[in-house]
């Protein structure tokens, strides 16, 4: 179960789209000074950035508040698409990636790798995943 949870985690923080340029430039622009003060160490693309400030909301400017919330506002979306990915491939995650490490994206990889032997429910939502396993 642990691994079916890491893997659901890892998914999810590949998983999780950036946002737009115009919105990374205004991530920029408005908090500039918090991504350098609290997440440099973060690594870019997924929304990360985005992830971090909220999990910093107490120690940021209200403009960095704001903007990083605005551009939250797709993480449920991915989330609830990828929570289902989970579900319907969960044995086949446990089947063929129970030795694959979770993170950068090789739980995922490793279902498209397996693909021609996943379970059918499972070969049909991978490439819709695919989409949200975009940086």
């Amino acid at each position: 179960m642990r691994l079916i949870f890491t893997a659901v985690a890892a998914l999810l923080a590949i998983g999780l789209s950036s946002t737009a340029y115009a919105q990374g430039n205004k991530l920029e622009t408005d908090c500039g000074a918090e991504i350098r003060a609290h997440c440099a160490n973060v690594t870019p693309g997924g929304n990360r950035i985005v992830a971090c400030l909220i999990a910093y909301e107490d120690k940021i400017s209200p403009r960095c508040r704001l903007t990083a919330y605005m551009g939250s506002a797709n993480l449920g979306v991915r989330m609830k698409e990828l929570q289902g990915l989970y579900k319907i491939c969960s044995s086949d995650i446990l089947q063929y990636c129970a030795k694959v490490p979770a993170g950068g994206g090789r739980i995922y990889d490793c279902l498209m790798t397996h693909k021609a032997t996943l379970t059918d429910a499972c070969r049909d939502k991978v490439p819709a995943a695919q989409q949200f396993m975009k940086d």
